[in-house]
């Protein structure tokens, strides 16, 4: 038995698979919305809430652990974007591994968007080449995938907690919000096209997966799904014209009333507005008009790299 969590700036991340011919079984899969990140952009720091909460999930996913006999040593864990770049980050995970005995590995953007890539592939092993895009809190990553190898990764500080709190300040969103955020999401695509045409390569039609958080809540909604299904969401396509139109919806909703809406988990119902539209504008960025979405990424991807 394995396991790994996935700290990230919204959310936390628990898998334990068996394993097997190369082949991981999960056997326990969860995600709590915990918002480490919150007030991030106005604090400069992880703050105490923030931390209570995130001790109170790996109080929970410790005990889970240790049902399945792993040794809490023995677990992969990363710490994200947030961790990344907050200062008191380092008592934080001196403190995960007094109290419950978890090696934290804050990994970097683009080891982030390898390690995804790697997880995605295990779950398509007869996809050679793709784009990935992994839609977080506090950074979203980009990467391709050619002959069954990661070919470039990118990642981006731009994650839809930064940008909610950052940018949006009306609610519902006001057409200034709307369109400081659309152009800002811009701007950073533009100059990730740069450098990725800079380096020599020529984009091509590629299959585009998406993993995290905005992508399954997409898929939800689309599918109507009232309740988590993770087979329905796992491999389901999403065509952008009907993001679109949910996008739409977003923009007419209080961040409360979105949760009147089929789909939509609390917890996200501020953050679906950014993450919907970095998923509008990388598929132009990719020039794909559907997306697959992917159950597999970092969690997988932390596995097999034995982070």
């Amino acid at each position: 038995m394995l396991a790994s969590i996935d700290i990230g700036t919204n959310t936390i991340r628990c898998l334990v698979v068996s394993s097997g011919k190369d082949v991981l079984t999960p056997k326990y899969v969860d995600v709590k919305i915990i918002r480490l990140g919150e007030n991030f952009m106005k604090e400069g720091v992880i703050t105490e809430a923030s931390i209570l909460r995130l001790k109170d999930a790996l109080n929970h996913y410790s005990k889970k652990i240790e049902e399945f006999g792993i040794k809490r040593d023995e677990v992969a864990v990363a710490g994200t974007s947030v961790l990344r770049d907050a200062p008191n980050a380092k008592d934080i995970l001196e403190y995960i591994r007094k109290e419950f005995g978890f090696n934290v590995r804050i990994i970097s953007g683009e080891k982030e968007a390898l390690v995804t890539l790697a997880g995605i592939a295990s779950c398509f092993g007869n996809l050679k080449e793709f784009y990935a895009l992994d839609i977080g809190g506090g950074s979203t990553e980009y990467a391709c995938f050619k002959s069954g190898r990661p070919l470039w990764k990118y990642s981006l500080n731009m994650g839809v907690v930064h940008l909610t709190e950052g940018v949006v300040k009306s609610d519902p969103v006001s057409s200034y919000d709307l369109s400081k955020m659309e152009e800002y999401i811009d701007n950073n695509l533009n100059s990730l096209k740069r450098r990725i045409l800079k380096s020599g390569y020529k984009f091509e039609p590629l299959n585009l997966l998406g993993t995290a958080g905005t992508a399954t809540t997409l898929a939800m909604v689309d599918l109507e799904l009232g309740i988590y299904d993770r087979l329905k969401v796992h491999g389901y396509v999403l065509k952008k014209r009907n993001i679109g139109k949910i996008y739409k919806k977003f923009i007419g909703k209080k961040a409360f009333e979105r949760l009147n809406i089929t789909g939509v988990e609390k917890g996200r119902e501020d953050l679906v507005l950014a993450g919907t539209a970095i998923m509008l504008k990388s598929m132009n960025f990719f020039g794909t008009d559907s997306l697959t979405v992917s159950e597999c990424g970092l969690l997988e991807g932390l596995i097999g790299y034995n982070i």
